[in-house]
């Protein structure tokens, strides 16, 4: 009887190789696993987020602020998605263009190479309104809004301290009493209502000014994010100088504010009597009530000139306070004088109507 042929086995590369294989196949598995599970639970982290604040106001204080971290971490997301989106866009659409000083800087648009509409995710986009007569500079601005929008009412608009023509606050006479001393604190500033992040986040100027030969110094050394959009981004410069989203502020009260966005808090720190408070963990401001319905304007005018990125959260925020303190002799004032420097008004304060 004819002997069965033996089956040969395998080389010992093959068998090395098969046998790594099923070693890694189980890590492999397994980290599918996790990244599946993680994209769950973000995903329910977002879903989470949306809830509406009529649900919520009920809630205990410890599941408000979990709350609050989740939204926290949707924001993050929607510009992690943002950013990459970005970059990707001005990849494809300049190439290495960048690494070469322009002839002429151009503002460059957040969006418009994607064919989904990227403000879904927060993504600014330039407005193709009509730019105001905005001042040649920054200090310029500042000396238009102190000595022009509030010549005759020289009072900051956070907390209402007054302060002199040369621009030294009285802080005995509004409750800020103990920071004097504190050199920012005795000075008046012209401060952003929409944060200067917020204004440059999603600009390349802003995310890598190393890009630009003309932010760069001789040294090595390179202009600060602000300094080089104002340089190279038109639009920046125009939303950075704009009057209507400047206002006269207690230097100790803009730097605790830093860019935290605005938002309503249970409890937080306040700096002496001044009712504008500060939750660092949240990363959170609650204006005085008096003032919220200007800074929904500020925010709504924003938007519509310059493309400032809101969220759906945002803009159901900004709504209620714009609802809540419409804007008073003060404000309409304010605006008028504006609108005869700059030779634009803000609508929302023109136009006052609920939202």
């Amino acid at each position: 009887m004819p002997r069965r042929p033996s089956r040969k086995s395998p080389p010992p590369r093959a068998a090395t190789r098969l046998s790594g294989l099923s070693r890694l196949l189980p890590v492999l598995r397994r980290s599918l696993i996790a990244l599946r599970d993680l994209g769950i639970g973000l995903i329910v982290i977002c879903v989470v987020s949306f809830l509406p604040t009529t649900l919520t106001q009920s809630w205990p204080e410890p599941a408000r602020r979990a709350l609050e971290i989740t939204r926290d971490i949707r924001t993050l997301l929607f510009d992690v998605v943002r950013e990459t989106a970005v970059g990707l866009g001005s990849g494809f659409s300049s190439g290495d263009a960048g690494d070469a000083a322009p002839a002429r800087p151009k503002a460059e648009s957040a969006a418009g190479w994607w064919p989904l509409d990227l403000r879904v995710f927060g993504a600014s986009a330039v407005s193709d309104r009509p730019r105001p007569g905005i001042a040649g500079s920054f200090d310029e601005a500042r000396a238009l809004l102190l000595d022009t929008v509030y010549e005759d009412r020289r009072r900051t608009f956070f907390c209402s301290c007054r302060y002199d023509p040369r621009g030294r606050v009285d802080l005995e006479g509004c409750g800020l009493g103990k920071l004097v001393g504190s050199r920012r604190a005795e000075r008046v500033e012209a401060a952003h209502v929409v944060p200067v992040s917020q204004l440059g986040g999603s600009r390349r100027c802003w995310r890598d000014p190393a890009a630009f030969p003309v932010c760069m110094g001789e040294a090595g050394t390179r202009l600060a994010r602000s300094a080089c959009c104002e340089r190279v981004d038109p639009d920046f410069a125009a939303a950075y100088k704009d009057l209507h989203n400047l206002v006269p502020a207690v230097g100790a009260i803009t730097a605790a504010r830093s860019d935290h966005a605005w938002g309503e808090l249970s409890s937080g720190q306040r700096l002496g009597d001044c009712p504008i408070r500060f939750d660092p963990i949240l990363r959170r401001v609650q204006p005085p009530e008096g003032v919220r319905g200007d800074i929904a304007r500020t925010f709504f005018y924003m938007r519509d000139t310059y493309g400032v990125r809101l969220s759906r959260q945002d803009v159901q925020l900004f709504k209620g306070w714009n609802n809540a303190d419409p804007p008073d002799a003060r404000e309409i004032e304010r605006n008028r004088r504006i609108r005869r420097v700059q030779g634009r008004g803000n609508h929302y304060v023109e136009d006052e109507r609920r939202l």
